[in-house]
């Protein structure tokens, strides 16, 4: 506390880069203890967990179904604002084809078009895909877990995370009172509040620069909706 307390009373924006142990999201007390008290009156800190899953794993059903159960456990733990993150986008051509367009994986609606692919692969047994089935369920029944795909090199793409993160925990509004009387508004809120993609959209435009093979799949999934 008495080093971060300098950088905090400076408006320091702070990053937290914890290691990647499930553990530490899913089960254990101690991190959320951790936050808890950092969001608490002595620190009030605005935080916002962010949460990094390697895009690659959208090429394999099985294991983007863990990646999401594990996003949801995580948010359902630490009970906090919550951005999911499809890291390193721009490498996930050299995974394969995906199965369905961008915008299917980053929503993660309609999830019972996975099955489709677990029921051919022969090597899974029914009650291994009877369980994939259900936790997909979950998964929609909570509604809560989607993802922002990302490209550390691509300054867009960074800028929109930084947006989304200033949006969920209220820092983009804090200025506002102080720049209220000068009529300006608060740096923070140029690059925040006027970002105006949706999800949708910026899924697309990432699938159009890092994916373009995927484009066909659209079609499929309208054809069997109808």
């Amino acid at each position: 506390w008495d080093k971060l307390q300098p950088l905090i009373q400076k408006g320091t924006y702070l990053i937290f880069d914890l290691p990647g142990q499930v553990e530490l999201f899913m089960m254990a007390d101690s991190l959320k203890s951790i936050v808890l008290e950092m969001v608490g009156n002595q620190w009030n800190l605005r935080l916002t967990v962010v949460h990094l899953v390697d895009s690659h794993l959208c090429c394999d059903p099985p294991k983007y179904i863990s990646a999401l159960l594990l996003s949801l456990s995580t948010m359902l733990h630490l009970e906090m604002p919550h951005v999911n993150i499809l890291s390193k986008i721009d490498l996930l051509k050299n995974y394969g084809p995906l199965a369905f367009n961008l915008d299917f994986y980053t929503e993660a609606l309609d999830l019972h078009y996975l099955m489709q692919y677990l029921e051919g692969d022969k090597i899974l047994s029914k009650q291994y895909r009877k369980l994939s089935a259900g936790l997909c369920e979950v998964v929609e029944d909570f509604s809560l877990v989607s993802f922002v795909p990302l490209n550390i090199e691509d300054k867009e793409s960074v800028q929109t995370i930084v947006a989304l993160v200033d949006k969920s925990n209220g820092f983009v509004f804090e200025g506002l009172r102080a720049h209220q009387k000068t009529g300006e508004a608060p740096p923070e809120f140029s690059y925040s509040a006027t970002v105006k993609k949706s999800y949708l959209e910026h899924a697309m435009e990432t699938q159009e620069k890092y994916i373009p093979d995927s484009s066909f799949t659209s079609i499929k999934i309208k054809e069997r909706r109808k």
